[in-house]
């Protein structure tokens, strides 16, 4: 399917490129001589597959008027075959963040949340939703399958949501973790739009926070990772809280919103059903609600 690639870049004005194939589905494109790529393809052939690419394209379109601004990838072609679907994008500069940190690495954390916090500033403040939060995650809730998420914490995080019925419901990335944000100098760009939505202001910083510590190979201690986002005393926690407070603050919401805006992130992470880490997610909603749903650095907020 790469004749269809090869006929937009010579549309394109493209005489001569290479390429280099990655996972059998995705291509990336370099000017002959350049070291960095100047275009990604991807080609999507089975029907999940094709799912989420037509919503990249359909979030890479609504991002285009800032997509300078955000650096992010622009949508340059699309297609839909009886073969698959193919699309194109502008290549970003950069290489991913380090994932698999210990959350005691003050350093390195707090290096990268600087990058990525104004950056999440930036998204929410020129993307606008017109939307509330409210009514945007009620249909979230109305979307996900029935008993992914339990009742006990669709019950609560229901009841919360008149509570948001004036927020605006804030740009979301939707797979906010290091491996989607790439670092070139003090430059940041996020690529893999597929699940761009709106929601809680909350959402992308805290799939941050976990992902950065997050072992795909040790579902069991990754929950107690996660738990040591939200409850521990590391310099994760830490940084994290802070973070927190800062974007309630700019976003104009007290700090007891915390609790609800953390189960809504619960919700979102249980409808990723399909994820690698879903299982590590399941576990900590059961101990969360066998806990009694604290909210996040309650001893901490208690002590403010």
């Amino acid at each position: 399917m790469f004749y269809l690639a090869a006929r937009y870049l010579r549309e394109a004005g493209w005489s001569d490129w290479d390429v280099v194939q990655l996972n059998g589905r995705v291509w990336l494109i370099f000017r002959r001589g350049e070291p960095a790529p100047a275009v990604v393809g991807k080609s999507s052939r089975t029907p999940a597959q094709r799912e989420a690419a037509l919503r990249e394209c359909d979030a890479l379109r609504r991002l285009a008027p800032y997509s300078e601004g955000l650096s992010v990838p622009r949508l340059l072609f699309q297609i839909d075959t009886p073969r698959g679907f193919i699309h194109m994008q502008t290549a970003m500069p950069g290489k991913p963040m380090r994932r698999e940190l210990s959350p005691q690495d003050g350093n390195r954390i707090a290096a990268q949340f600087d990058f990525i916090e104004g950056w999440l500033a930036k998204l929410q403040a020129l993307v606008p939703s017109k939307m509330s939060l409210a009514e945007s995650f009620g249909q979230r809730i109305l979307s996900a399958t029935p008993g992914s998420v339990p009742q006990a914490l669709l019950d609560v995080v229901t009841e919360s949501l008149p509570l948001f019925t004036a927020v605006p419901a804030a740009a979301a990335h939707g797979d906010f973790f290091g491996g989607n944000i790439l670092v070139a100098g003090s430059r940041v760009s996020v690529v893999d739009w597929d699940l761009f939505h709106y929601g809680s202001p909350l959402k992308d910083l805290f799939s941050f926070a976990t992902g950065a510590v997050f072992r795909y190979d040790n579902i069991e201690l990754s929950t107690k990772l996660i738990w040591d986002v939200f409850w521990g005393s590391s310099p994760l926690a830490a940084r994290t809280r802070a973070a927190a407070l800062r974007t309630l603050a700019r976003v104009g919401l007290p700090v007891e919103r915390l609790q609800p805006l953390y189960r809504m992130h619960l919700i979102d992470r249980l409808m990723r059903e399909n994820y690698a880490d879903a299982a590590a997610w399941r576990i900590l909603t059961a101990e969360y609600i066998a806990a009694g749903m604290p909210a996040p650095w309650r001893q901490r907020q208690e002590n403010l």
